[in-house]
């Protein structure tokens, strides 16, 4: 076995050119494919995490302010956007609605706790269905006024590690607060918001001089709405806009997709590039090995009159073929990875930070199944030249050589 791989190795290093050409397709064929397949499910995670931990089926917001309430529950853009209190009393009046409970958005303003401003939202501790679950089962104690909880993404703004921020004290608008706990990443505006109990908040904005216009008691932001079970969401959402049409009124579907649109462009683009790669991957390695094996059919004739047999020459041709596979599949797979890692920056800020990545082990198992799909057609490439020269007499493939 070790010949055979000396004389792979010595028939690779004889034509160069062809070898990088034959390694630079499967090359470019796992790394897009690669690339697309982390990327596509990731936004496919992001939707399904978003979708279960936003905790509502759907949420109301003032009809004036729909887009910049949206930025809000999408991104955590740090927003201010208010409507009557009594609204969500007729939210909770509509057919199909469950229950309902709100939240109060503060105006954002500069924290020493933090390198860049971040979303302050007010919530009810006592009929919070959303935010509160959380903190009940991390801390089995509700919120109290002195008290908040952090999204996931502010923790690098605050102190670093989730270990070490709990229990922090932090100062908002003057007042000091400490950490309670963290909620898991949700692939929204949670994820960059600090929430605290609603009447800290409304006390915040009237007895801070720092804030403008106190927000008033009888105001809030946003109206949670979980459905009755069997109901469709969509349906309890156009009903609350007809019968309330100051309010604009969201799926939890219609939220999270809403940020996938563009993200999902690009994969698709990926895995067309993937699949014309892969195409062109297989035709070349397919062509060039039997160029290879039609300008070497002397050479290999010679080597059967010497006495090696015709399932030595097929192997040979064969292990040519998955080491060029092998070799492009590697390094693309790489590539793939490199490309994902340091480029997860630029693609989290294209969509707005709200990208969720796929665990270690859903890359492990793409790497895998990428290997084995460049293996593969390594083995297809040279499987018919490798049965047509093996096939040969040695005397034919002599003089067809020469």
């Amino acid at each position: 076995m070790r010949q055979i791989f000396y004389l792979v190795r010595q028939n690779l290093k004889r034509k160069p050119f062809r070898t990088w050409l034959m390694i630079g397709g499967i090359f470019l064929a796992c790394a897009t494919l690669f690339t697309a397949a982390i990327l596509s499910k990731g936004i496919q995670y992001t939707l399904q995490t978003a979708g279960e931990r936003l905790g509502a089926d759907i949420v109301a917001v003032p009809a004036d302010a729909r887009e910049e309430a949206l930025s809000a529950l999408i991104s955590g853009s740090p927003s201010t956007f208010y409507m009557p209190l009594s609204l969500e009393e007729k939210v909770r009046k509509t057919r199909g609605v469950q229950q309902t409970c709100a939240q109060v958005y503060l105006r954002s303003l500069d924290a020493a706790c933090c390198v860049v401003q971040v979303a302050l939202v007010g919530f009810d501790p006592e009929r919070d269905f959303t935010i509160n679950p959380w903190v009940l089962q991390k801390t089995a104690e509700p919120l109290q006024n002195n008290q908040l909880i952090v999204g996931a993404k502010v923790i690098s703004a605050v102190v670093g590690t989730p270990a070490k921020a709990i229990g922090q004290r932090l100062m908002f608008m003057g007042k000091p607060f400490t950490v309670a706990t963290i909620l898991e990443p949700t692939g929204l505006g949670t994820d960059y918001t600090v929430f605290l109990t609603m009447d800290m908040a409304y006390r915040m904005t009237e007895e801070s001089p720092l804030y403008p216009v106190p927000v008033k008691r009888d105001q809030i932001s946003t109206i949670l709405v979980k459905v009755d079970a069997g109901t469709d969401p969509a349906l309890v959402a156009q009903s609350i806009e007809q019968n309330i049409p100051e309010l604009k009124a969201v799926t939890a579907n219609q939220l999270t997709r809403s940020f996938s649109r563009q993200l999902q462009n690009l994969v698709d683009a990926l895995f067309v590039a993937g699949g014309i790669f892969s195409l062109l991957a297989l035709i070349l390695a397919g062509n060039l090995f039997a160029l290879s094996v039609r300008q070497r059919m002397r050479e290999l004739g010679l080597f059967r009159a010497m006495g090696a047999g015709r399932s030595l020459v097929f192997k040979l041709i064969v292990l040519e073929a998955v080491c060029i596979a092998g070799i492009g599949g590697f390094f693309g797979i790489l590539a793939g990875f490199a490309a994902v890692y340091f480029g997860k920056d630029i693609i989290t800020d294209m969509i707005g930070n709200l990208y969720m990545w796929p665990d270690t082990g859903y890359f492990l198992q793409t790497a895998l199944t990428g290997m084995a799909a460049s293996l593969l057609a390594g083995i297809l490439g040279g499987l018919y030249p490798a049965c047509r020269i093996s096939g040969c007499e040695p005397y034919e493939a002599i003089r067809r050589g020469e």
